[in-house]
């Protein structure tokens, strides 16, 4: 079965063509049967009644009384398309000029009569026998049956002829339109398979089924372009930073080799050397949690969590440093903040911003952590009244390794805000950083869980 199944688009819109063809005219068919038998009956009901007068005369005046009526109904035949016979027991002729021999007793649909010329006519007829053996029949003319049959026959041919040219040439049509659109997809496709990353399917603009496909393929597209342009930045950025701790761990093993000269001072050696190796590794596990983040296999983990008692316990943990530090913490969470996410992950956004916060701006700062509901979104931020960041450098601050002059000079790699920039993607957040006036503030926007908000 499947091997005669059509599995192109032409060959699938053909035979569908040529199925509704059909079904076309199985539904004709079935009007013409029951047309047909609706005139058939109503010349039986004709002939039925024909003969009930006929016999009822007969019953009264006798063979002369229905002889009279029968010449009477005769010489309105040709109007009427009715035949009669009256035949006594011999079969001899009493009345009526139909051509044809009595027939027996009951219906027949095809009584044939000689019309001269050598022509046929062929009519409808019930016999009866009448007392004393006289036999009685009542035929009609079937010829405007016969052409209304001809007349149906050659009108649904005609429908039939129609649909199936129609469907046919509608099928050619459609497969010649889906192949031109799959055909620019499938060019498109095959220059980036030989190395055209930034071609990008064709757009019509028209919202249909094949431009949303482009869309959504365009999509698919960016989204691999972002991961390459990530994966060869993270290919530059690694055997760009990673030269300064390498080195570092290099000076301090040539520096063993070369002036350590007892037990102690290799320890000391050892002891920074590990340091060294410690934060290499630091920096190929961060580098590994991003990425792992960014193919967004975390999603298949997410469950609805509550952000504010996630909020309350990374600003619980932070408080005694901050406060310490001179920093000034201050909370306004909303409570009802129910998103599909990971509580680990946005834990880590959080303390990812509050240690930033620490590293990078003077004792005396006010941290502001607050929640809100907008718009149906959960809106989370982090607030600081730090020095903050120039608008110019925003897009760049995300970036892996990415550092600004100013905090060269503080230990870190630069891979704390493209982490929290994964984390909130994965979790289907936009994130905003604007001025404080003075300060940064960091805006994420969360979809609400429906029916959240208590």
């Amino acid at each position: 079965m499947k091997r005669f199944f059509p599995k192109t688009v032409l060959g699938m819109a053909t035979a569908i063509s040529v199925l509704l063809s059909l079904v076309a005219l199985a539904i004709c068919f079935g009007i013409y049967t029951v047309t047909h038998e609706a005139v058939e009956a109503q010349l039986d009901q004709r002939i039925a009644t024909e003969s009930e007068i006929l016999t009822a005369i007969y019953h009264n005046g006798g063979v002369p009384a229905i002889a009279a009526e029968i010449g009477q109904r005769e010489a309105q035949s040709r109007v009427t398309g009715m035949g009669y016979i009256l035949d006594d027991r011999q079969g001899n002729r009493l009345a009526g000029t139909l051509r044809a021999r009595a027939p027996e007793p009951g219906w027949l649909e095809f009584l044939y009569d000689d019309e001269g010329n050598g022509k046929r006519g062929v009519s409808q007829a019930l016999t009866r026998r009448l007392n004393d053996g006289l036999i009685l029949v009542v035929a009609a003319d079937r010829s405007p049956v016969d052409e209304m049959d001809a007349q149906l026959f050659g009108l649904f041919g005609g429908v039939f002829c129609a649909m199936l040219v129609m469907g046919v040439g509608g099928a050619l049509g459609l497969g010649f339109l889906i192949r031109r659109r799959l055909g620019k997809i499938d060019a498109t496709a095959q220059a980036i398979i030989d190395g055209d990353l930034s071609r990008r399917m064709v757009r019509d603009g028209t919202d249909s089924e094949f431009d949303r496909l482009s869309e959504t393929l365009n999509r698919m597209l960016d989204r691999n372009a972002e991961l390459v342009g990530n994966l060869q930045q993270v290919s530059n950025d690694i055997a760009h930073d990673l030269r300064t701790p390498l080195a570092r761990l290099q000076q301090v093993l040539d520096e063993a080799l070369s002036e350590a000269r007892d037990v102690e001072a290799f320890r000391q050696a050892l002891t920074k050397a590990s340091d060294r190796s410690r934060e290499i590794l630091d920096l190929f596990n961060a580098l590994l949690r991003i990425s792992e983040i960014e193919t967004l296999k975390v999603r298949e983990h997410f469950i609805h969590i509550d952000l504010c008692p996630i909020v309350e316990r990374v600003a619980d943990a932070f408080r005694p440093d901050l406060e310490a530090g001179g920093y000034r913490l201050e909370t306004e969470l909303a409570v009802g903040a129910i998103i599909d996410g990971d509580r680990h992950l946005i834990s880590q956004l959080l303390v990812n911003l509050v240690e930033n916060v620490m590293r990078h701006t003077p004792s005396g700062t006010r941290l502001s952590l607050s929640l809100c509901h907008r718009d149906g979104q959960v809106e989370l931020r982090v607030a600081d009244s730090g020095p903050g960041i120039d608008p110019s450098e925003r897009e760049h601050v995300v970036k892996r390794f990415a550092r600004l002059e100013k905090s060269r000079s503080t230990p870190g790699f630069g891979l704390g805000l493209s982490l929290v920039s994964a984390i909130a993607q994965a979790h289907y957040a936009t994130m905003e950083l604007t001025d404080t006036a003075p300060g940064l503030r960091i805006g994420f926007r969360f979809p609400l869980v429906a029916g959240s908000i208590s």
